[in-house]
């Protein structure tokens, strides 16, 4: 076997490949980017035309779609007056371009004859597109419709008129001269229809189709075909290129994700750039509505969205980082299973990339630290010991079950506290419903205000023993108005 019948036999098993690794692919979305693109080309079909010959007067416009436009209302039985008739013309023009759409769409995805997020396969079936609505609709129609309720609309004085500019020298029979114009015309605006179909789809494609993941356990995926055949080539051939390199994000808040959304667009195309994040948790936590958590106001799902969702063009490990090694740039990482994957002898990490991948260790070439930030106690262990903080989820909800607990507490008070020492059941009641917020921020005053609702609704609603008096939430800082900067 020679190396042509090699590279053509991997190139089949290439394509094969990629029939089969297309995730996240949705038959109505796809249809839907066809139908666009077929809107988007009807009106680069009409617009220059009809904008060239708007103003003009019908009995001396031969040319352009204005005329095209009333010849097609009186198709649908609107005659006058005009501008109902081009409104009707335009309205049956753009039903055609919805139902050519639809066909086209149907077509491409029952027989997936080209993959369309390649640009050059968009532009290819686009062209197919355009051909074949000519020559199976434009022509039938034209010779049967069209041509007939052109001859009745263009006026025969009209045609006398050119008759006699013959015999003067002048110009051919308009009627003639038009039908010849239009044909030109006609192909020329159904290639421009059939390549703005095919570029646009392909584009709504890449940015919003199907993705394809990589079929060597890379977890990587790409928004477009020709990408994933690229890094097929020349990542996962049997001499890989040396020269990749490696961006690892450590943290997968705000800072870090927002990191790997810049980098996946700026890279997209580029395979020899490998990106990884690293996060001890697998989702991206909203943190700015923590206190609504607390407070019950939404649920925990509504702030939460999974990393993985966002890696389209990179690895994530859920691991938390032990240490950071600059000088060798390589960073240790740790996931809940480490120790019994370890004990079977197996590599925490990327087991398929050996480069860059060294037991425990993550290599890099670039790093992005992102992690975040703990609560700051300053030293004062009782005060870290017994309070609350509000930056995790797990904070959020402890919060929350700790208010309730206090609430029921309160509520349970002994009748005969009220009745023997009112004194005593009000201090106590008083105590129960203490709240301290260290912090006047936008979380200190947030939590504060969501808090406070919350435990005020919670004793109108439920907890008819509780005097609302007697609920306190008091905000600790140290400038009154720090919340304004």
């Amino acid at each position: 076997m020679d190396k042509r019948q090699r590279e053509s036999q991997e190139q089949r098993q290439q394509d094969i490949q990629t029939q089969q690794v297309r995730i996240d692919f949705s038959f109505k979305r796809e249809v839907f980017f066809i139908v666009a693109g077929a809107l988007l080309g009807g009106v680069a079909m009409a617009f220059p035309l009809t904008f060239l010959s708007v103003g003009s007067d019908i009995h001396n416009t031969h040319t352009g779609y204005y005329l095209t436009w009333v010849v097609f209302g009186h198709i649908l039985g609107v005659n006058s007056p005009i501008t109902a008739t081009i409104t009707a013309g335009f309205t049956i023009h753009f039903l055609t371009a919805t139902c050519i759409g639809i066909l086209a769409g149907v077509f491409l995805y029952k027989t997936n004859i080209l993959n369309i997020s390649k640009p050059s396969n968009g532009l290819r079936f686009g062209l197919l597109v355009g051909i074949i609505v000519y020559l199976v609709f434009a022509i039938p129609v034209e010779q049967v419709v069209l041509n007939q309720e052109f001859r009745r609309v263009i006026p025969l004085s009209e045609q006398t008129t050119a008759n006699s500019n013959r015999n003067n020298n002048n110009v051919i029979i308009p009627l003639d001269g038009f039908q010849l114009r239009s044909t030109i015309t006609t192909i020329m605006m159904h290639l421009l229809f059939g390549i703005t179909l095919g570029l646009f789809s392909s584009f709504l494609s890449i940015k919003f189709g199907a993705r394809y993941l990589c079929p060597k356990h890379c977890e990587i995926s790409f928004s477009r075909i020709d990408t994933l055949q690229n890094h097929l080539k020349i990542i996962h051939r049997d001499n890989p290129i040396q020269n990749t390199k490696r961006i690892l994000i450590l943290g997968g808040g705000f800072g870090g994700v927002g990191v790997l959304n810049k980098l996946q667009q700026r890279y997209q195309t580029d395979v020899s750039i490998d990106m990884v994040i690293v996060n001890k948790d697998n989702y991206l936590l909203f943190t700015p509505m923590l206190h609504e958590i607390a407070s019950g106001t939404i649920e925990t799902r509504h702030i939460v969205t999974p990393i993985r969702t966002f890696c389209k063009r990179s690895r994530f490990y859920c691991a938390s980082v032990e240490s950071i090694d600059l000088e060798n740039k390589k960073v240790k990482i740790k996931s809940s299973l480490a120790s019994s994957v370890q004990q079977h002898g197996l590599l925490v990490g990327d087991s398929i990339d050996s480069v860059k991948t060294d037991g425990n260790y993550l290599r890099y070439d670039y790093l992005v630290i992102a992690i975040g930030s703990d609560t700051k106690f300053f030293g004062m262990l009782d005060v870290q010991h017994n309070s609350f903080t509000i930056k995790s989820l797990n904070d959020a909800i402890k919060l929350r079950n700790h208010i309730i607990y206090l609430l029921e507490q309160a509520d349970q008070l002994l009748p005969q506290y009220y009745y023997d020492n009112t004194s005593k059941y009000i201090e106590l009641q008083k105590l129960l419903l203490t709240f301290v917020i260290v912090g006047g921020g936008f979380a200190g005053v947030e939590t504060a205000g969501e808090l406070n609702d919350f435990i005020r609704d919670s004793i109108k609603e439920f907890y008819h023993n509780i005097d609302k008096e007697n609920v306190r939430i008091i905000i600790v800082n140290q400038e009154t108005d720090s919340c304004q900067k």
